[in-house]
């Protein structure tokens, strides 16, 4: 977070990152917020993804990111992008489950997901002075 942070990433104090421990995460998954299982039609929330011990939304990262400067403050950068952008809908009336995942699915260009790895891209291009195109 240090590091992240250091690079221009805002990270909120509601939010804490944990190194994967489950080997669920690989290259191609290097973070996961909160999965937020309900029925299709039905509702999510902000209380969805904050852990009652906590009071805050865990974030875990794939450990292959932590040898990398440049991919820690891309991963962050990213989760940053996307949590808050849904943020205000989730606390306030929610969104339909259905629009959660298509914001946070991977492949569908133009969604959030995509939008974020855009933000954490053109961060990692200020760090090493790449000028924008």
């Amino acid at each position: 977070m240090e590091i992240a942070r250091a690079n221009g990433v805002l990270i909120p104090d509601d939010v804490e990152f944990h190194v994967d421990e489950t080997a669920e995460l690989h290259r191609d998954l290097t973070a996961r917020a909160p999965r937020v299982d309900k029925p299709s039609g039905e509702r999510a929330y902000w209380s969805d993804m904050v852990r009652d011990l906590t009071n805050k939304v865990p974030i875990r990262v794939w450990p292959g990111i932590l040898g990398s400067d440049d991919a820690i403050v891309a991963v962050i950068a990213h989760e940053m992008h996307e949590l808050g952008m849904l943020r205000a809908d989730l606390q306030g009336n929610g969104i339909m489950i259905d629009d959660l995942v298509l914001h946070t699915e991977p492949g569908r260009p133009g969604n959030l997901h995509c939008q974020a790895w855009d933000v954490a891209d053109k961060l990692v291009n200020q760090i090493r002075g790449v000028p924008e195109s």
